[in-house]
């Protein structure tokens, strides 16, 4: 009787709290989308890099806050922040701004890492390191190039990527520091992934190189096949054409690489894809709405 009772008071409090979460993240990613891209829009305007920084690091700290309230670890709100940040038509200026910090974190974040090793524990349990080690390499690599080759990449690109995204993420140190704070996961387990993960990191150089080495093997084996002529007129059309300010000179060359046709060019092509960047928001805001029709 006391366990039925305790189980009809713990489903309605785990509803609860799980649409609390959900709906509190969920209010926060659109709400902070359109929101974020606003305030940028005003950022902007004056051509500032200290205000984007600025307003960069409001954004993480006020996301890690929020998801901190929500219940969630704030390592998830940054994640968020920078889900929405990538969302923007700034991210290319946000990159830049960040540039000098990024060394740095990335630094520190190595050097955190490495402390975190336990090498007592590495020496112990050295076999069942390089089973799960190579586990992760073998798995990961052929889920990657499956994945790879359904989305139109050829063979030999498809197992370079494999092996070159073959290693563990950053973010499963924060999955793992999760777990141990639950205590989901026993202490020496979770210390032996954090292990595992780290080698699979240090080892990416070397899967890199064994990449662009099978690569190559499968590139020789298979048969060449001879370029067309139609072919080589195109060759490298997919590679976008950069335009640098999208004023009066920057709208006409968008025009000739979307319908070269039109100028008279005898050539048999659809035209050349192109990205454009304008230091002027209400430019790119405008000329996005007359050639695309799209609201920003």
């Amino acid at each position: 009787m006391q366990k039925n009772v305790v189980e009809q008071s713990v489903w309605p409090m785990l509803l609860a709290e799980s649409l609390k979460a959900l709906g509190g993240l969920g209010i926060l990613s659109l709400g902070g989308k359109y929101l974020i891209r606003r305030i940028f829009e005003f950022v902007a305007e004056s051509r500032s890099s200290e205000a984007f920084v600025a307003l960069c690091l409001l954004t993480v700290s006020g996301t890690s806050l929020l998801t901190q309230w929500l219940g969630f670890s704030d390592t998830l709100g940054a994640f968020l922040a920078g889900a929405l940040l990538a969302e923007t038509n700034f991210r290319t200026q946000i990159e830049a701004d960040i540039r000098p910090f990024r060394g740095l974190l990335l630094g520190l974040f190595f050097v955190t890492t490495g402390t975190s090793i336990d090498m007592q524990l590495l020496i112990r349990e050295w076999p069942n390191v390089l089973s799960l080690l190579a586990g992760l390499i073998a798995i990961k690599t052929l889920i990657t190039t499956a994945l790879a080759t359904r989305v139109g990449l050829t063979f030999q690109e498809s197992v370079r990527i494999g092996l070159l995204l073959s290693q563990g993420g950053e973010f499963g140190f924060v999955v793992f520091s999760l777990a141990n704070r639950l205590g989901v996961l026993p202490l020496e387990l979770n210390k032996l992934l954090i292990i595992v993960v780290v080698l699979s990191m240090a080892l990416t150089p070397l899967l890199n190189d064994l990449g662009r080495k099978a690569a190559g093997i499968i590139d020789e084996r298979s048969e060449t096949k001879e370029v067309k002529p139609a072919e080589e007129a195109n060759y490298g059309a997919t590679e976008p054409i950069v335009i640098l300010g999208f004023g009066e000179m920057g709208q006409v060359l968008a025009k000739f690489l979307a319908a070269p046709l039109s100028f008279g060019l005898e050539r048999d092509t659809e035209g050349w894809p192109y990205v454009a960047f304008d230091l002027n928001p209400a430019v790119v805001k405008v000329d996005i709405k007359r050639i695309f029709g799209i609201n920003s």
